[in-house]
């Protein structure tokens, strides 16, 4: 009861437009999954297929939360479900984020924090679905984030976090020029591309 209250209380403080995109979400997720679902499934795109960042729409979200599910440890310890990433930004006015598309397959999750006002540009959440894993969808989703934050007014660093041990994505962030840069978040080292 307790958390049904929290929920309902932290839906009253959303615009009108904010609640019924929320409450749409969940209705939507509530009715399960679609009968031709390909999210997550190990057929699909081939390396060279287009990626794109697409919105996510009530048509869509139930296969971008989805793909959370086709990670296996360490990597699922990494990074939260795509779930829960989409009902926070819908809690914070500052969340950039879409679906990754390979061609016409969703293949991953991008979420940033994105505020202009602060001049702070920080890739808050990102996944790929593990059966897509080394086709390269990841390091071109993340090269349009990049191109997309230089457009960004006073842009001049994008930040992220990661975490340490196995299935740690340091390594990857640091192939596409991301550095420590000495914070620590959350237990989290926090690494920085200058644009």
């Amino acid at each position: 009861m307790e958390s049904e209250r929290s929920l309902e209380g932290l839906l009253q403080e959303l615009s009108p437009e904010q609640r019924e995109r929320v409450r749409g979400y969940a209705e939507y997720l509530l009715a399960g999954p679609p009968e031709r679902s390909k999210a997550g499934t190990g057929d699909g795109p081939g390396p060279e297929a287009e990626v794109t960042l697409r919105e996510i729409t009530s048509e869509t979200v139930y296969q971008i939360c989805r793909l959370s599910d086709t990670l296996t440890p360490p990597k699922k310890f990494m990074v939260a479900q795509n779930a829960v990433s989409i009902a926070q930004a819908h809690f914070e006015p500052h969340a950039w984020f879409r679906a990754v598309y390979a061609d016409e397959t969703p293949v991953g999750f991008i979420m940033l924090y994105d505020s202009p006002e602060e001049k702070e540009y920080f890739l808050w959440r990102f996944m790929i679905a593990e059966p897509h894993h080394g086709k390269g969808f990841g390091r071109r989703a993340l090269e349009l984030l990049i191109d997309y934050v230089r457009t960004r007014p006073d842009a001049t660093v994008l930040e992220t976090s990661c975490g340490q041990g196995a299935g740690s994505p340091e390594g990857f962030y640091e192939r596409l020029g991301f550095r420590r840069n000495g914070k620590i978040i959350d237990d989290e080292v926090v690494m920085e591309l200058v644009l």
